[in-house]
């Protein structure tokens, strides 16, 4: 009885410290790009460029900069579940110093094995994990979807988004139509939910910068993203 006492007291004591031990931020965020075959290399690198430029922008820096502690940021590639990985791993940013070298890691990131699949259920199940697992304890806690196509590999991604939901985590979406005029009505349903969640739009041309940085300034600004909802 004593020896399960004090293993009992161990795992409490240990829990406590892994607790202790996570770094608070304002905000953890999972960007999570969509690299299957339906993305060319060309749109790949819009897509990188897009993103590096909208957190080198004077908006983006200064609000994750006005963010108590910060935000903690990590970019997915994803695809099929197999191919889903970290492009760039969890990087904690409050001054524009961390903002800028975030900025050139995903501008320099290779592009990962791409799926002729699209599954973004398992991007979503990637992403959660990534979060629940990370060294970060987050005020809010977010998944960036963005894709150009429906699911079609794995199961429905509400399943994965109702989990994911469960745990306290906002998905949101940006969505390239390419044709498909009910996607966003479908990524309003099936992909996206949570405290704050939306969907937006973006071409695959210069304009994916544009909305990236719109949707950024959204998703860091703890008030604004924590109290709205479309």
């Amino acid at each position: 009885m004593v020896i399960f006492r004090c293993a009992v007291a161990a795992a409490a004591m240990a829990a406590c410290t892994t607790a202790q031990a996570r770094e608070q931020v304002a905000i953890e965020l999972v960007l999570a790009v969509d690299t299957s075959v339906s993305v060319s290399a060309e749109e790949y690198r819009l897509q990188m460029s897009g993103i590096a430029e909208a957190f080198r922008t004077p908006e983006i820096a200064g609000i994750i900069q006005r963010q108590p502690n910060g935000v903690a940021v990590t970019l997915v590639h994803w695809s099929v579940g197999s191919l889903n990985r970290q492009a760039v791993g969890w990087r904690h940013l409050h001054g524009l110093e961390s903002i800028l070298a975030f900025s050139r890691l995903v501008d320099q990131a290779p592009r990962s094995s791409t799926g002729r699949g699209t599954s973004i259920a398992y991007a979503i199940d990637y992403a959660t994990r990534l979060i629940e697992t990370n060294g970060f304890d987050g005020t809010a806690r977010k998944i960036d979807i963005s894709g150009d196509a429906r699911n079609n590999s794995g199961p429905s991604p509400a399943y994965f988004r109702d989990k994911a939901v469960a745990l306290g985590i906002t998905i949101n979406g940006l969505v390239i139509p390419d044709g498909d005029r009910e996607l966003v009505s479908y990524y309003r349903y099936l992909v996206t939910g949570g405290d704050g969640s939306f969907v937006m739009t973006a071409s695959r041309g210069e304009d994916f910068a544009a909305a990236m940085q719109r949707k950024l300034s959204r998703e860091l600004d703890l008030f604004l993203s924590m109290n709205t909802a479309e």
